[in-house]
C-alpha cells in the first residue's frame, strides 16, 4: 500500500465552514487563506490534506474563539461521515459503537489515532494528537473529538444521555469554560494528557432504539474499501479490515491475509510483531468484538452468527464464545434480556 500523508475527510472541513458562516465570518476567504479550494474534495475520495486542515482550524478559531468547535459539531449529522455515519447510528449497543468509531475513526481522520478501553468502571474512547500539530490546533482536536463522541452517543441513545466524564488537553479561558459544562453537562478534566470520552459500563450492552446489525454491517464494509482506497491506517487495521471481509467464506487464514496485502506469511508475521501484536490476537478480537454484537438481545440466530464468524460448526463457535465472554452464547443472551 501506498505511503499516504495524514489527511482529513471532506466534511471536516464542510461542517467548519458552516459554523464560519453562521458567525458571520467570511468563510471563503479563510478558506483561500487556508490554501483549500473545498470543491476539490466534494467527491469524498479526496481527502484534505494535513498542513491544509490544520492551516483552516487554525485560522478559525482565531477568527472566532475556541468555542467555534461546539458550532461545527452543530452542524454535524451522520450523512456527513457518509456510511461510517450510517454504521454508527444503527449500531446496536454502545459498545459496538465504540468499538466502530475506534475501528474506523481513520475515515473521519488520520491526525489522531483513536484508543478503546474498558475498566471495572468506565469505557473509555482517547484520542492520540498528531505531535507535529500547533497547539490551537491541538485544542481544537480535544474539544471536537469529545463534541462529536458526544453528539453521536445523544443521535443513538437519545438527547437525554449524558457522558460519564470527559478529559481535555487544554484549560480554555476563564471567560469561556462555563460553555464547556453547559455543552457537556458530566465531570470535565481540564489540562489531561490525553482526550478521553467516558461511559458508564452500566450503559455498554444496552440495546440503542435504531439498531440494524445488517446495515451497520453493509456501512462497515463501505468504509473498509474507503480506507483501502484513500487513508493511510496502520496494518493492525488493515488486516482487522480484511478479517471482516473473510470471515464470512471460512478462509481468514494467516497466509491468506497476508497475501491480499501483498507480504510473505514472515514479513506479515514480522510487522505485525513490530506493533505489539499477532495474528492470532487480531482474529480472536475481532471474533470477540463482532460475536457479542450478532448474539446480543434480539441479535442473529446461533448458526448465522457460526457462519459469519468464519466457524466450521455451531459447537466450535460455542466454545470460542465462552472462552471469549465466560458464558454460552445462549446465557449471554439471556443476561442481556434480563437487564
Amino acid at each position: 500500500m501506498a505511503n499516504i500523508s495524514p489527511s482529513s475527510f471532506y466534511g471536516n472541513a464542510a461542517t467548519i465552514c458552516q459554523a464560519l458562516k453562521s458567525s458571520n465570518i467570511d468563510a471563503n476567504a479563510i478558506l483561500a487563506h487556508a490554501g483549500i479550494n473545498l470543491s476539490e474534495y466534494k467527491s469524498g475520495m479526496n481527502r484534505v490534506p494535513h498542513e491544509l486542515m490544520n492551516n483552516l482550524i487554525r485560522l478559525s478559531v482565531e477568527a472566532t474563539d475556541p468555542t467555534i468547535s461546539f458550532k461545527c459539531v452543530e452542524f454535524l449529522s451522520p450523512a456527513s461521515y457518509h456510511a461510517l455515519g450510517v454504521g454508527l447510528l444503527y449500531s446496536d449497543t454502545l459498545r459496538s459503537f465504540c468499538q466502530r468509531y475506534q475501528r474506523y475513526f481513520g475515515l473521519i481522520s488520520t491526525l489522531l489515532e483513536v484508543e478503546y478501553t474498558e475498566t471495572m468502571g468506565s469505557a473509555c474512547l482517547t484520542s492520540i494528537e498528531c505531535d507535529s500539530n500547533c497547539q490551537i490546533v491541538k485544542n481544537f482536536d480535544s474539544d471536537t473529538f469529545a463534541a462529536i463522541t458526544l453528539k453521536f452517543a445523544r443521535l443513538i441513545s437519545g438527547p437525554e444521555y449524558n457522558l460519564k466524564k470527559i478529559s481535555l488537553i487544554w484549560t480554555p479561558p476563564e471567560e469561556i469554560r462555563q460553555q464547556y459544562y453547559d455543552h457537556f453537562n458530566c465531570e470535565i478534566e481540564f489540562g489531561a494528557e490525553k482526550t478521553k470520552v467516558c461511559f458508564d459500563v452500566a450503559d455498554l450492552d444496552k440495546e440503542l432504539p435504531a439498531s440494524n446489525l445488517e446495515l451497520a454491517r453493509e456501512s462497515d464494509k463501505t468504509v473498509t474499501e474507503f480506507l483501502e482506497k484513500t487513508a493511510k491506517v496502520d496494518l493492525k487495521s488493515r488486516v482487522v479490515a480484511k478479517l471482516i471481509e473473510f470471515l464470512p467464506s471460512g478462509d481468514c487464514s494467516r497466509e491468506r491475509v497476508a497475501m491480499s496485502l501483498h507480504m510473505t506469511a514472515s514479513t506479515f508475521h514480522n510487522k505485525l510483531k513490530q506493533e505489539g501484536t499477532n495474528y492470532q490476537d487480531l482474529l480472536d478480537q475481532i471474533r470477540q468484538e463482532l460475536a457479542e454484537q450478532y448474539i446480543g438481545k434480539d441479535g442473529l440466530s446461533m448458526a448465522e452468527a457460526t457462519y459469519l464468524l468464519g466457524f466450521t460448526d455451531c459447537s466450535n463457535f460455542s466454545r470460542a464464545f465462552k472462552r471469549w465472554v465466560g458464558m454460552s452464547p445462549r446465557d449471554y443472551r439471556n443476561s442481556l434480556e434480563n437487564k
